[in-house]
């Protein structure tokens, strides 16, 4: 069934805001890639690695301890698994079928090692990479913007404005832009492999959050598949 032109036109002034910066976060994570692809060491990584890696503030150890711990590959898939059900319940089907399909993007970074980097040494000395267990990209910067990332769009969507909710979403988003830092901070990665998958990840998320609420519109001839996955409650 086709759309009216009515209907078509909120649909191309929505792609019109978006598709720039997911088409420009995506032109700089394939560019990104590249590079590392192309070198070793990036031009100031080793020195920006090991500023990171000194960094000596109240807490801050503290703080990249707790980030390890939720971010293990053990830990990890069982606070994405919890999460689900609580997302459900609170937001609904359809939010929590969002949460889920835009977390599990994350297992595409255990099939392989987008480029042979090592990760750094205690003394930030280069070496062998080992196939499989590279550094780029970082599955756990990845986790932390897909997975916090959504959620935190799902709770400025579904929660009621106020204090809880402001609350949870700095916290989520202080859990996605200090997971890459605190990656660095114990010599887990380079600064490179780091700011190479914040950009890996955000044309994901971005085109997630521009999905989600236009979604339920685009299946208004599926009312089954609509009902399926609660997209029949959205507004």
């Amino acid at each position: 069934m086709s759309q009216g032109p009515d209907e078509a036109a909120p649909v191309r002034a929505g792609l019109l805001r978006w598709l720039p910066a997911i088409a420009i976060t995506a032109a700089m994570a394939i560019a990104v890639t590249l590079v590392i692809r192309s070198n070793e060491l990036l031009d100031g990584e080793r020195t920006l690695t090991r500023w990171f890696s000194d960094l000596d503030v109240i807490g801050i150890r503290s703080l990249v301890d707790v980030l390890d711990f939720i971010s293990r590959d053990e830990i990890a898939p069982v606070v994405f698994v919890v999460i689900f059900p609580i997302a459900w319940r609170t937001w609904g089907r359809y939010a929590a079928l969002t949460y889920i399909a835009t977390g599990g993007i994350t297992a595409l970074t255990r099939i392989t090692d987008l480029a042979s980097r090592p990760r750094p040494t205690e003394d930030l000395q280069w070496t062998e990479a080992v196939f499989g267990a590279g550094g780029y990209p970082s599955g756990h910067v990845i986790y932390a913007v897909l997975v916090f990332g959504i959620l935190a769009y799902l709770a400025g969507r579904y929660m009621t404005p106020g204090r809880p909710r402001t609350a949870l979403r700095v916290l989520l988003v202080m859990l996605v832009v200090t997971m890459g830092p605190a990656r660095v901070i114990n010599l887990d990665h380079w600064a490179g492999d780091v700011i190479g998958s914040y950009l890996l990840a955000l044309p994901f998320l971005l085109t997630a959050i521009w999905l989600h609420p236009r979604l339920p519109g685009w299946l208004s001839g599926l009312p089954r598949i609509r009902k399926l996955i609660g997209a029949d409650r959205e507004v």
